[in-house]
């Protein structure tokens, strides 16, 4: 042991020697040269040293330039700072107001909080992108110039916060005075027959990523990989329940017996709902007449008044539980990543169901004025399913006017007027 602790100090003794004479010949080699070959001589010396010790490599697969393009940042920022109403509404399917509420709301009930780097107003617009666009983590790299991993995380944080959002946004009508009553309430043709309906359900598919393996249950009746999605709506367009993760073959009635057992959704009682034939007929569901004409659309194809009371029945009962027909139709138009697959685990399938019925939901209660409402009802013109289109039936004449909006009586703001057009907004 003390020869080779001996060795050791003689080695190191050595070392400190050569570095001795080294460090000696290159000042006598400096201070003996020109100052114009001394210059150039500490030049490369300097440089050597950085391409040894301080460069780092690009990234695998990109240049330099676009390695410090990807981590640069900032433009949610921009975007917020520029003042164009049509470019956040066109990003974040929100007006800027909006936006600043829904980041203090986070802030104050959520966990959510900005990071090195990367503040809160950048998750939050990384998240809104991607589930209005329906981006994948690749396109949003390249629009927010941020790598794919910080991508993914902010989609992970934002989404954690979403699900608690949704607990406070989307809750069961107040028996007594449920919203959007003044419909029912201000109209001859529902008051007082449907005094005591507090909304309506129906399921709606939307696409899921699955293995081959689980594939086979979650095909539905057109042979595509969805989940069956129960979802309640008020009149005013208003989410008051949702239960996604069933898969697509199920049945309505199936997974609405689940969500009853599951406490998931509960009715009081004197109270129902309205339910298309497709549920079975007990209360507190109200079903129309089968083998009666009943949607909108046969109505008008009839140009035929109603003849008996089946008829006038479910006609009315077609009108009033239009409204989650519509509002599935407005959800999916203003979130486009319901529109095709995502490769995320389901349990993170069934989260987005919760945050974009809670954006939805946030978004009507701050804005006076929806676009997507609007677009939804010129499409149900236009295939002849509007509500309107019930008080001329049996008529070749056409209404005078569209109907445009009942939900607010508030007057259109100066901001509304840049929404109208489906394509400014709709890309």
């Amino acid at each position: 042991m003390a020869i080779s602790t001996h060795n050791m100090v003689l080695v190191e003794m050595q070392k400190q020697r050569k570095r001795s004479e080294r460090r000696r010949a290159w000042y006598k080699q400096i201070h003996t040269v020109s100052d114009t070959r001394r210059m150039l001589l500490c030049k490369y010396v300097a440089r050597d040293h950085y391409v040894a010790h301080c460069h780092k490599k690009a990234m695998y697969g990109q240049s330099k330039a676009k390695g410090n393009k990807i981590f640069g940042g900032g433009r949610v920022q921009n975007i917020l700072e520029q003042d164009h109403e049509g470019r956040v509404y066109n990003n974040f399917r929100m007006l800027k107001p909006t936006f600043l509420k829904l980041r203090d709301f986070l802030l104050e009930h959520t966990l959510l909080r900005g990071s090195r780097g990367v503040d809160i107003e950048e998750k939050l617009g990384i998240f809104l992108h991607m589930v209005s666009k329906g981006a994948s983590q690749r396109d949003a790299s390249e629009f927010f110039e941020r790598s794919k991993s910080t991508i993914a995380a902010c989609f992970d944080q934002v989404l954690k916060a979403m699900v608690i959002l949704h607990a406070h946004e989307v809750q069961l009508p107040d028996p007594d005075n449920p919203a959007g009553f003044q419909r029912i309430q201000e109209s001859k043709k529902f008051f007082p027959f449907f005094k005591d309906c507090l909304g309506a359900i129906d399921g709606t598919h939307i696409y899921s990523y699955q293995s081959v393996e689980k594939a086979i249950p979650f095909r539905n009746r057109k042979g595509e990989k969805t989940q069956n999605v129960l979802a309640a709506c008020t009149f005013d367009l208003q989410f008051s329940c949702v239960f996604p993760g069933w898969e697509g073959s199920a049945h309505d009635t199936r997974v609405l017996q689940d969500a009853l057992d599951k406490n998931a959704f509960s009715i009081p009682p004197g109270k129902f709902y309205l339910a298309d034939a497709g549920y079975t007929c007990r209360w507190p569901f109200l079903v129309p007449y089968r083998g009666i004409r009943y949607h909108l659309r046969e109505q008008n194809l009839a140009n035929l008044r109603p003849k008996n009371k089946e008829e006038l029945f479910n006609l009315r009962h077609s009108s009033l539980r239009n409204a989650i027909e519509r509002i599935f139709g407005v959800l999916k138009g203003r979130f486009k990543i319901f529109d095709t697959y995502f490769p995320y685990d389901f349990s993170k399938q069934k989260h987005i169901v919760f945050a974009c019925t809670a954006l939805h939901n946030y978004i009507r209660r701050h804005e006076a004025n929806d676009i997507f409402e609007l677009e939804e009802r010129r499409a149900e013109w236009a295939r002849g399913t509007n509500e309107d289109n019930e008080e001329n039936a049996g008529t070749s004449d056409p209404p005078t006017t569209v109907w445009a909006g009942r939900r607010s009586t508030q007057p259109v703001s100066r901001h509304a007027s840049i929404f109208y057009s489906a394509e400014a907004i709709l890309e």
